[in-house]
């Protein structure tokens, strides 16, 4: 009897952690690309680390996933996941450049870009759209 009873009593203090809290923001629940507020770009919005959350139109069948650094110098990297046999990555790097609300990486046509407040980018062209979520820095 002796021992149920340090069982017990060992189990129940391990039931009383005391609870943590959640951060406001790390309860709030995430607005899709769709509900984000869009606004014309300027140059101060681009430099970041970007991963890309929403992949639309033709380019989702050939993109599992985008991720991108721009640089403040206007330069930038970046890879893609193709979804090909294998899968696998494809990098590229330049120069970018943002006229009005385009964006031209190098000498490729431009795409349409939109920036929401939270940072949140979309790039988009005749082939769709990539929405991408701004990274934390270091």
């Amino acid at each position: 009897m002796h021992f149920a009873f340090c069982c017990l009593l060992a189990l129940s203090s391990v039931a009383c952690i005391s609870p943590s809290v959640v951060e406001t923001g790390d309860r709030a629940t995430k607005l899709t690309a769709d509900q984000l507020e869009w606004n014309e770009p300027n140059e101060l919005d681009v430099p970041g680390t970007y991963v890309s959350i929403e992949i639309t139109g033709q380019l989702a069948a050939v993109l599992r996933k985008v991720v991108y650094l721009f640089e403040g110098d206007g330069t930038y990297t970046g890879a893609g996941l193709v979804d090909g046999a294998p899968p696998h990555f494809e990098v590229i790097s330049g120069t970018w450049q943002l006229q009005g609300s385009e964006l031209y990486l190098d000498d490729a046509p431009p795409a349409s870009l939109q920036v929401a407040g939270d940072g949140t980018l979309r790039f988009s062209g005749a082939e769709g759209s990539v929405t991408l979520r701004r990274e934390q820095a270091r």
